[in-house]
């Protein structure tokens, strides 16, 4: 397995194409498999560089402090790049990936030449859905009684429910549950450190390099209500939406989630 050390963690990355850079950032709980659908019709136009993130899967270093994490996540994606000579390059967020990658883009413009955030969920935890109140206290209760998975799952089952009353974590396959589970500690860890509240609306009407969002049509208001909050500060920023496709569009619907991700 390819790694780069970057301070105090070692990071799990692959690559696949040439060309111009494209580095893919997952959310949480997750890894770089996730990409797997899309990554073979990204690597046609581009050098595609997908990683573990500290504390994830193949990465298995301590997850970072809950104070600055959200930075600390950034600057392991430049090290990355930096290390790898991939700058500048396409960033493509998914999930807290998408919180991840604007942190990236505006604490270090010089590296990304474009953003693509899918479903982030950036500031949710201040504007959280009614609906969302309960799993949120449940997914805590569970965590505080130490079960660690069934907090894990509840979260999940959360961000992928669905307006038909079926959920995408039932979709899954074994392995990609199991995955989910082995990040349980991670995932939870990260539920502590926020959703980017640090990055104010000041911060985020600085970005200057091109953003684009890709949105599920049938995914979850937070995911929805996030975008819109992100437009209203970005309005240059275009968003597309892939029809009948929930937050694991990426999953689901790799062929559309590329083909938008490639789009300038």
């Amino acid at each position: 397995m390819a790694k780069v050390q970057v301070e105090d963690a070692t990071l799990y990355y692959r690559e696949s194409g040439t060309g111009s850079p494209l580095l893919l950032i997952h959310g949480a709980g997750a890894h770089a498999d996730l990409f797997d659908g899309a990554i073979q019709t990204l690597a046609q136009h581009h050098r595609v560089i997908a990683y573990d993130r500290r504390g994830h899967s193949r990465s298995g270093s301590t997850p970072a402090g809950v104070k600055g994490y959200l930075k600390r996540q950034a600057q392991d994606a430049a090290a990355l790049l930096s290390s790898l000579g991939a700058v500048p390059a396409i960033v493509v967020g998914w999930s807290m990936g998408g919180v991840i990658g604007l942190c990236l883009a505006l604490e270090h413009p010089d590296l990304v030449a474009r953003l693509v955030v899918c479903e982030p969920p950036l500031h949710a935890m201040k504007h959280m859905p009614r609906s969302n109140l309960g799993p949120f206290l449940k997914v805590q209760f569970l965590a505080a009684i130490g079960r660690k998975r069934q907090a894990a799952v509840t979260f999940v089952r959360t961000l992928l429910t669905r307006p038909d009353g079926s959920n995408g974590y039932d979709s899954l396959d074994q392995a990609t549950r199991e995955g989910v589970l082995g990040n349980a500690a991670t995932l939870l860890h990260e539920l502590k450190t926020g959703t980017g509240e640090e990055l104010t609306a000041e911060r985020l009407r600085e970005l200057r390099c091109p953003i684009s969002a890709i949105l599920g049509g049938d995914t979850p208001s937070v995911f929805s209500d996030a975008i819109a909050r992100l437009r209203t500060l970005l309005p240059h920023m275009r968003v597309e939406r892939i029809s009948g496709a929930g937050h694991i569009a990426v999953m689901t619907h790799p062929a559309d989630f590329a083909r938008l991700a490639l789009q300038a």
